[in-house]
């Protein structure tokens, strides 16, 4: 926070010179014997006035100097403070890892049917393409009943297809910009995958699949592991629980991903 300086009004000395007729008019008005010594004082006036004028400049600059100074020690930005465990995050009871693998594994429970998820989607998709080689990311739909469910059905079908990084963003904008998939039957879902270049059969079989039943069986059971209640939430290697603060931007939640990355990366390295 800065504080503006007090405003001071600056009073500015001129001073005329006049036409030598016009100053004997002047003088007309003055005591006889006084007259001389008046008008050596003027004069006296009028060679001192550039030097004053000079002080009174380089006095003000070095006033606002100061001023400046103070204003800008002030609004120095503060060191920000670490994330607080039961603030920031929940460290998980259990352990729950989505799958096997090296690495650290960043985990986020999303839905197609979530506003909160749409609108933190461009952040994510920034931020993992930037992953460094020892973090692996991976997707895990919500599986809360209702369109939910369905959502999840549609994520695990174009994953099958491998069309995952084709449609997801896309599937986002027709839900909730343009509105071009208001339903979660599987023939509008289908429509929708169709709409975006993918084989509407072959995205129609995958979604009715045994293999995508399954998955979605394993989303919900991975979520009530990782004590999973809302959307979006991320999950840092198997520990760290986090979700989006009300009002916060998506880049805090990512910083506190990347600053729990951090500890992983410290406690394995001392291992």
């Amino acid at each position: 926070m800065s504080r503006d300086p007090r405003q001071t009004k600056t009073r500015t000395i001129g001073y005329s010179f006049i036409e030598e007729d016009s100053m004997k008019h002047s003088v007309i008005e003055q005591a006889g014997n006084g007259e001389a010594g008046k008008r050596e004082a003027g004069n006296r006036a009028s060679r001192m006035a550039p030097s004053t004028r000079r002080a009174r400049a380089r006095g003000a600059i070095a006033w606002i100097m100061a001023i400046a100074l103070i204003a800008f020690s002030t609004v120095a930005p503060a060191r920000q403070a670490a994330p607080v465990a039961g603030v920031d995050y929940t460290i998980l009871a259990k352990p729950a890892q989505a799958s096997p693998g090296p690495g650290i594994e960043v985990v986020q429970v999303f839905s197609y049917a979530c506003g909160a998820c749409a609108k933190f989607d461009p952040a994510m998709q920034a931020w993992r393409h930037k992953l460094p080689r020892d973090v692996r990311f991976q997707y895990v739909p919500a599986v809360f009943g209702g369109a939910f469910d369905a959502g999840a059905k549609a994520y695990y079908a174009a994953a099958q297809l491998g069309v995952v990084d084709k449609t997801h963003a896309a599937i986002y904008r027709a839900v909730h910009v343009e509105q071009t998939l208001t339903g979660d039957s599987p023939d509008q879902i289908s429509d929708a995958y169709a709409r975006l270049g993918v084989d509407r059969a072959r995205f129609a079989s995958a979604y009715a699949s045994k293999k995508t039943d399954e998955r979605v069986q394993w989303a919900r059971s991975y979520a009530i592991a990782a004590e999973v209640d809302s959307t979006p939430t991320i999950i840092v290697a198997g520990k760290y629980k986090l979700a989006p603060k009300p009002g916060a931007a998506p880049e805090a939640l990512l910083a506190t991903v990347d600053y729990l990355i951090g500890v992983e990366r410290a406690a394995r390295a001392k291992r």
